[in-house]
């Protein structure tokens, strides 16, 4: 099959997806004050390597750049985490750079401190993989980590990424310029290693 024709276009209708603990939704302009916040967490902050939105009036920018224009011009997809059991909006992950001639994008994710080591990013992220596997048709995930940011590469590893390299000075944080890590995951590694679990 030519790759060219690997990549369907977004549905109409944002989707839902939901997991035992969590359902990821749309994040609409309403959600400004939380993207300001969320955003300007220190962990955040620092763990991204990018500094938070510096207004309100710059939270809905970005805010419309990332998420509403991201689904609109069917070039990626992110979701708003949320807990079932209260509807509180925790974080955020999805997919940016969507090539569909290359069946391939880049993936990014952020979770309240608050909620750090309970599994939650974990559950998130393997809900909106199999929706990029599955109905984006996509063949490569890549995701840039910090090699500080050492529970962001605990959990790409667990998800099955593969490191590739080293990205030299490829940011610019704090007044220096940082490196970032490059791991991909393939779909056929990700089916490979779910059938391997199924049969243990």
């Amino acid at each position: 099959m030519d790759p060219g024709h690997w990549g369907r276009t977004m549905p109409g209708k944002f989707p839902v997806l939901r997991t035992k603990r969590l359902m990821l939704r749309e994040v609409t302009a309403k959600d400004a004050p939380w993207y300001f916040k969320h955003y300007n967490t220190w962990e955040i902050v620092d763990g991204q390597e990018s500094p938070g939105p510096k207004d309100m009036k710059e939270a809905r920018q970005q805010l419309k750049f990332y998420f509403t224009d991201n689904f609109e011009d069917d070039t990626g997809i992110r979701w708003g985490i949320t807990l079932k059991s209260s509807g509180r909006l925790i974080g955020s992950a999805g997919f940016y750079k969507w090539n569909k001639r290359t069946a391939q994008v880049e993936t990014g994710y952020d979770l309240d401190p608050e909620f750090w080591g309970q599994g939650i990013m974990n559950e998130a992220m393997t809900a909106i993989i199999r929706y990029a596997f599955g109905v984006m048709k996509v063949n490569r995930i890549e995701a840039l980590v910090s090699p500080r940011n050492k529970a962001s590469l605990r959990l790409v590893r667990r998800l099955g990424f593969r490191k590739e390299g080293t990205l030299r000075e490829h940011d610019f944080y704090n007044g220096r310029f940082t490196d970032d890590l490059l791991f991909s995951l393939l779909k056929r590694d990700w089916r490979s290693m779910h059938r391997r679990r199924s049969t243990e």
